[in-house]
């Protein structure tokens, strides 16, 4: 098999599996499947909703059949930030890619955006990215951000770097501590990388599960020493780390070694003992909101369902997919590209090429393959035309087919307007979707004052967006129930409104 048949193959099933994965991430059992989609069980794409932004200011985000999530935007985002010789520009992804991903972001958790956010600062490197906030009075800490945000995205790099086991694990773990500090997402990163540098080297009909498992876990702690750890930045960010606290960094990426063989052992055992995948999932914490995106955790649910499905590449992404409860999107996509790596991109169903930006998804594989054959010429030239920017959007002045520009991601067409009033009266959300030259979709939003509100007659009342919102949440019955009490009341308290406004939301 090509290699460039393996690494399209990885590139795009990862991106599949976001997709599909991101369906059911919100999902909580089968009956809520079938009322939104008339199945049981997700093995295509399909269009649903999602509130943006918060009540008072929020948006409903139409997600159309194949969107992917900020798994893959990330993803991509690497990929551009990769020189000609696999080593990465972690300035340029840090201070550029990252921090203009906030304006396009899909699906993106907190650590991430506040990691993007907090990098903005101009005393902060790309190495020494450490902050704390708190929300609800809940402390968060960079050095306790142990998800797999970091793993999400760090395929390219592997690929880039096919065979250069170390410069794999160097580059991936300085990549990670842009934005996370915990050893789970760091670790879980370099795992990722590790896993998938292995599988593709096989072909498919030599694929010994037992013998790429053992592989793995074989001297674990050894494998994943941080022999890099005297680079300057590295050095002087594990330095910063041990500041505060009482435990080092050290000890705690020891204590994470420990832990992660513990997993991987236990997948082994589980697919000898033919242990069902739910089992084996909640097992691995999977289930557990603690736990449910740990960055080693997920990556194992992804090299376990890869493992085991191996003979039936494509099953092993629906039950990634159909976990649900489960980080869905982020193990789906782990999945994905370990069996796309494996198998190549001929496995793809047709029904699954309609993914967003097939052809730009294979553009990325193309260019990670070249690097790694050492035959890639860059070619990032800074913006320099007039157009109109999506940057930092300062007035609502667009109109449809209008040519723009996105730094760093190059100029395009705006392919779609909507403009959607806020539940705050006077306040609207401006969503423009964009194709690029490069072959990549985003949607830009912005949150505008309305300066025609007054004298607006058509505006929805609460009323009627309460109503707009348990549509697309509320069973076919609840939303029956819910429109005859609505209609009995003349006037309804706004906390009472509140009250109704956060129940149905929480449907989701």
């Amino acid at each position: 098999m090509k290699a460039e048949t393996k690494y399209k193959g990885s590139v795009k099933l990862s991106a599949i599996g976001d997709a599909l994965g991101w369906i059911t991430e919100f999902e909580k059992n089968t009956q809520s499947l079938n009322e939104k989609f008339g199945t049981k069980r997700i093995d295509s794409f399909h269009t649903w909703k999602k509130v943006v932004g918060g009540r008072f200011y929020g948006f409903i985000d139409t997600i159309k059949a194949g969107a992917y999530s900020d798994d893959t935007q990330l993803l991509l985002a690497v990929a551009r930030s990769i020189k000609k010789d696999g080593a990465s520009d972690h300035n340029y992804f840090a201070k550029t890619e990252l921090v203009n991903w906030l304006e396009y972001a899909r699906g993106g958790g907190r650590t991430v955006k506040v990691a993007a956010d907090k990098i903005q600062r101009k005393s902060v490197k790309w190495f020494n990215n450490f902050y704390s906030y708190k929300i609800n009075g809940e402390n968060y800490d960079y050095k306790q951000s142990g998800a797999n945000g970091a793993a999400m995205r760090v395929l390219p790099i592997a690929l880039a770097n096919l065979g250069n086991i170390e410069k794999i694990k160097e580059e991936i773990f300085c990549n990670s501590i842009i934005t996370h500090g915990h050893p789970r997402a760091i670790l879980g990163a370099m795992l990722y990388g590790y896993a998938l540098n292995q599988i593709i080297v096989y072909r498919p009909e030599d694929f010994n599960w037992e013998n790429y498992i053992t592989h793995i876990g074989l001297d674990f702690p050894k494998k994943f020493e941080l022999s890099f750890a005297n680079r300057a930045e590295i050095r002087e960010w594990i330095k910063e780390w041990n500041k505060t606290g009482n435990t080092t960094f050290e000890t705690i990426y020891s204590e994470t070694l420990t832990e992660t063989q513990d997993q991987l052992r236990f997948v082994f055992q589980s697919i000898k003992q033919t242990l069902p995948v739910q089992e084996t999932l909640k097992k691995l914490g999977c289930f557990d909101q603690a736990t449910k995106g740990s960055g080693t955790a997920t990556v194992i649910a992804g090299i376990y369902l890869a493992t085991k499905f191996h003979k039936t590449p494509l099953e092993a992404v629906i039950e990634a997919v159909n976990a649900l409860g489960s980080d869905t999107d982020s193990i789906a996509a782990f999945t994905g590209g370990l069996i796309g790596a494996l198998h190549g991109h001929n496995i793809i169903p047709d029904k699954w090429k309609s993914v967003q930006d097939f052809e730009y998804l294979d553009q990325i594989a193309e260019m990670l393959l070249a690097i790694s054959e050492d035959r890639f010429e860059e070619n990032r030239t800074p913006l320099t035309s007039n157009l109109k920017t999506l940057n930092n959007i300062v007035e609502d002045d667009f109109d449809l087919d209008e040519e723009i520009e996105f730094a760093p991601l190059g100029n395009g067409k705006i392919t779609l307007i909507d403009r959607q009033p806020t539940l705050t009266k006077g306040k609207y959300n401006l969503l423009l979707e964009t194709a690029l030259e490069n072959g990549q979709t985003i949607l830009v939003s912005k949150l505008f004052n309305d300066p025609t509100y007054s004298k607006r007659i058509d505006e929805p009342n609460e009323i009627e967006m309460l109503l707009g919102l348990a549509k697309d949440n509320l069973r076919p019955k609840t939303l029956e129930k819910l429109k005859k009490y609505l209609s009995k009341q003349k006037k309804m308290p706004t906390e009472q409104l509140e009250i109704l406004f956060t129940i149905i939301k929480n449907e989701e």
